[in-house]
């Protein structure tokens, strides 16, 4: 009998959990489950585009790990688009790390590479943000 999987840590729950084909009625469609440490995975390494060691310790798992974590998601996403099946994000082995819910945002511009913290609860989000320095709207998320 093998060991438990230690928790994954998760920055936040996704705001979207189900995405299906459009067109196709519910009941005449399969799902993929693609797991909450599944996609915080491809949300760290696809959509912050952070590399694998540096998003590897985000979640508190070894690079081996967050790279089998990474090619599962991967794979069940690819066979979804594909297939055209439904992809239902649920379960997994996680904690939400609410450190992360409080305090600062920290962003990276991508252009002039100036790095700022901007406080949570003022209602702007970080895909409106630009660059306090160079004024680009290229920038990301580093906590």
């Amino acid at each position: 009998m093998g060991r438990r999987h230690k928790e994954r840590r998760v920055e936040q729950l996704p705001s979207i959990t189900y995405f299906k084909p459009q067109g196709v009625p519910m009941r005449a469609i399969e799902e993929i489950s693609l797991t909450i440490e599944e996609m915080e995975a491809v949300r760290l390494a696809d959509y912050l585009q952070l590399d694998q060691s540096t998003a590897a310790d985000s979640m508190e798992v070894s690079s081996p790990t967050f790279n089998r974590i990474l090619a599962s998601a991967r794979n069940k996403i690819a066979k979804a688009l594909w297939q055209g099946t439904a992809l239902r994000i649920e379960g997994g082995n996680f904690r939400i790390d609410h450190r992360c819910q409080h305090g600062q945002r920290r962003f990276a511009c991508r252009s002039c590479l100036h790095n700022w913290s901007h406080p949570f609860g003022t209602g702007q989000r970080g895909k409106d943000l630009n660059c306090p320095c160079c004024q680009s709207p290229d920038i990301s998320r580093i906590d």
